[in-house]
């Protein structure tokens, strides 16, 4: 018995020494895995267990195991085979694998982990479930690797050893998505990898997540390594061909639209985000949803906080150099779109489309397809499916959309007036929607027909839904940020002047209602026009929407000509000096403004300089401030400075000159949005003002005033001084 049992353990030590060094053994259903030369056993927790030999005998306890040709005794604890006799081998925990998906030649389809690709007929792939198996040529078959298959009997055999072959089971298919190349300009079919080609340009590996090879023309599977010297691909010992490239084809991607800044007469670069200049304009920060700060020039990105007197954005203990904001483009409405038979209009962007009523509905898509349902429509090449309520292109769907009612054209094309809220005391932009507020009063929601959300701040646009929890407007899979809704004017309240406008650089300022626009002297000038379109002769200047036509002289919007602008020089401190950001401090040319602890602006010594976070003190121009109250620079050490309070400027008459009215045009040449009478019409953006012959003219100019000589007129917030023939405020 003893000389059976050292018989048993020498034949295992003997076995393990020749068992073949591979890689780990994936266990049935590739979710764990034995160490090499193991065989995977269930355990009586049904988990996996590890038999530290190959080929095991897994033991009916769930625990033991015994070498390959041996038989379980549980009863005595041993494994037998004839008269040799050995201790039961003890299991060990098999540890999970990370399941990566096996991806077979082609790219069309895919084996779990741990599972080997074999053709099956049709072109189709099988999966084995063993790793790196044999694949018996009777396409259904397969064998554990190193093994033969014998197809007449149906087993696998190595030398004296016999299994039963294992059955393949149906790969899955890829799921294959659009490749596009680096740099965005060129693409590869769907279930390729872009690879660079030897000529620098981009080609296509017909394989998903392939291996790109180093000699620019071939490529490998996912998981697998160019041999280049033998034309091939390895993956331990397994040897395949190489896939070769094909060229890559250029695509058309299409830009990202441009983000429309509230009031929607400026714009901004997808990726953006809408500002407020210092001249009240609208300039675009390089950042999304980025934070924009006091100084109106600077801004900081999203979770940041501006810090003015250091000019940086601080996160935290993270500060970082802060982005400066660029103009904002002007935005041209898009015109409506008229329904056939020219009796009803639908907002751009839409499409016409009759309702169960007869009459036009708007679906708010561009070219459109019309559900015959007469209430839904779906987007451009979609088909409406009335069955299910969607919208279908092959196997993609999407929900329907719904119309709404178009709205009907007036025969005088007559502008909508000023909206005014519930009560009566208060007015919106046409446009606008009234919403309440939080105080009681009303607000203005910068949309038509728009929902008022439920927090009183925010509203969204007309068929979207308020998202208190993520601040959004949603209509079906579309989400939207909300807009802050504006305070509503009291219809009896008086016009409140409006502050100067400073120009870039904060040296220069231009009377309210104006634009500024450099000078041919590089100066800053002012054009008499809120929103002006600067002239490139650096002299003239057009109201916001027009053209500037240089050859003729005149502005242009469509068939319409006026007269162009010709600007005036922007006033400058009286001092020479610098205008603080609140529009009304002052500091010396030779001085820098920083805000002051007890709250103000305050003058630095030196242009450029640095304020320091305690709002007591600065530095100069390219040196640091730190906490023992010195400046530290590439110059060494400094004391710091004390600034001063800045000086308050004087109100000041301002002065422009006046403008000559045109006559006002016969309704029936051409539509107008201005309507002066029940016969005669000025452009839209015009005012209306009688002429010295008692006809009508218009005034190039909004809410203009109408001087008394029945010749000129005034920007509005002006008056008339006849006596110096200028515009005076």
């Amino acid at each position: 018995m003893r000389h059976a049992l050292l018989a048993g353990i020498l034949l295992t030590l003997a076995y393990a020494a020749f068992a073949d060094e591979a890689v780990n053994v994936v266990c049935p259903g590739g979710q764990y895995q034995c160490p090499s030369g193991d065989t995977c056993c269930r355990l009586s927790s049904g988990q996996w267990g590890c038999c530290l030999y190959a080929h095991a005998v897994c033991c009916s306890d769930h625990i033991h195991c015994c070498p390959s040709g041996y038989t379980c005794n549980v009863a005595n604890g041993t494994c037998n085979r004839g008269d040799l006799l050995m201790p039961l081998a003890t299991k060990n925990v098999a540890q999970p694998v990370e399941a990566v998906n096996v991806v077979c030649p082609g790219g069309r389809y895919e084996c779990r982990s741990g599972e080997t690709c074999c053709k099956q007929g049709g072109g189709k792939y099988g999966c084995c479930p063993l790793p790196m198996a044999v694949c018996c040529n009777d396409s259904v078959h397969c064998c554990p690797k190193g093994y033969k298959c014998n197809v007449a009997h149906g087993t696998c055999t190595k030398g004296e050893f016999n299994l039963p072959w294992y059955e393949k089971n149906d790969a899955q298919e890829v799921e294959l998505q659009s490749v596009v190349c680096p740099g965005g300009q060129y693409q590869c079919p769907d279930g390729n990898t872009c690879c660079k080609l030897s000529s620098g340009q981009w080609g296509c590996c017909p394989l998903p997540n392939a291996v790109c090879c180093s000699d620019g023309q071939h490529c490998c599977p996912h998981g697998y390594t160019c041999d280049v010297s033998s034309g091939s691909c390895h993956q331990g010992e397994l040897v395949i061909p190489w896939e070769e490239k094909n060229l890559a084809k250029p695509v058309e991607i299409l830009p990202e639209p441009n983000i429309v800044c509230p009031g929607g007469q400026a714009q901004c670069p997808s990726g953006n985000t809408c500002c407020r200049l210092a001249s009240g304009q609208w300039g675009c920060c390089p950042l999304p949803s980025a934070v924009c700060c006091s100084d109106h020039i600077h801004c900081c990105p999203h979770g940041y906080t501006c810090d003015i007197s250091t000019g940086t954005c601080s996160l935290g203990e993270m500060t970082l150099p802060w982005f400066e904001k660029t103009d904002a483009n002007v935005v041209v409405p898009e015109p409506n779109v008229v329904c056939p038979g020219g009796q009803a209009q639908c907002p751009s962007g839409n499409t016409c489309c009759r309702l169960a009523s007869g009459q036009w509905g708007c679906c708010p898509l561009p070219s459109a397809v019309c559900c015959s349902d007469h209430i839904h429509c779906c987007p451009h090449g979609y088909t409406c499916d009335i069955s299910t309520g969607t919208c279908s292109l092959g196997e993609m769907t999407l929900p329907w959309f719904e119309k709404t009612e178009a709205t009907f054209l007036s025969s005088d094309s007559v502008p909508v007036p000023n909206i005014v809220c519930p009560g009566g005391r208060y007015q919106c932009p046409t446009g606008s929607t009234c919403c309440k507020l939080n105080t009681g009063a009303y607000g203005c929601c910068p949309y038509p027909l728009a929902v008022c959300c439920a927090d009183h701040i925010h509203c969204c646009p007309h068929g979207y839904s308020c998202d208190i929890s993520t601040a959004t407007c949603h209509l079906h899979d579309l989400s939207l940020p909300w807009e802050p809704k504006k305070e509503a004017a009291l219809l009896s309240d008086p016009a409140v002047p409006e502050p100067n406008i400073v120009c870039p650089g904060g040296q220069a300022q231009c009377p309210s209602g104006n634009t500024c626009c450099r000078l041919a002297s590089g100066q800053w000038g002012c054009c008499p026009l809120p929103l002006a379109v600067c002239c490139s002769d650096h002299i003239h200047c057009c109201p916001h929407g027009y053209t500037c036509d240089i050859s003729t002289g005149t502005c242009s919007l469509g068939e319409m000509t006026l007269p162009w602008f010709e600007k005036t020089a922007a006033a400058l401190p009286s001092n020479g000096g610098i205008i603080c950001p609140n529009s009304s401090s002052i500091c010396r040319s030779t001085e820098t403004c920083c805000m002051m602890a007890k709250g103000g602006w305050g003058c630095c010594p030196g242009v450029n300089a640095v304020c320091c976070p305690d709002k007591i003190h600065c530095c100069p121009h390219g040196t640091k401030c730190t906490k023992e109250n010195t400046c530290v620079g590439a110059a060494g050490i400094l004391s710091m400075v004390t600034k001063t309070k800045a000086k308050e400027m004087a109100p000041k008459v301002e002065t422009v000159p006046w403008i000559t009215k045109t006559l006002a045009l016969p309704l029936g040449t051409k539509e107008g949005n201005v309507k002066c009478d029940s016969s005669h019409f000025c452009p839209d953006g015009n005012t209306c003002c009688k002429l010295a012959s008692r006809q009508w003219g218009c005034c190039p100019l909004p809410n203009a005033v109408c001087c008394s000589d029945g010749i000129h007129c005034c920007p509005h917030g002006y008056t008339c001084d006849t006596a110096s023939g200028r515009c005076q405020k």
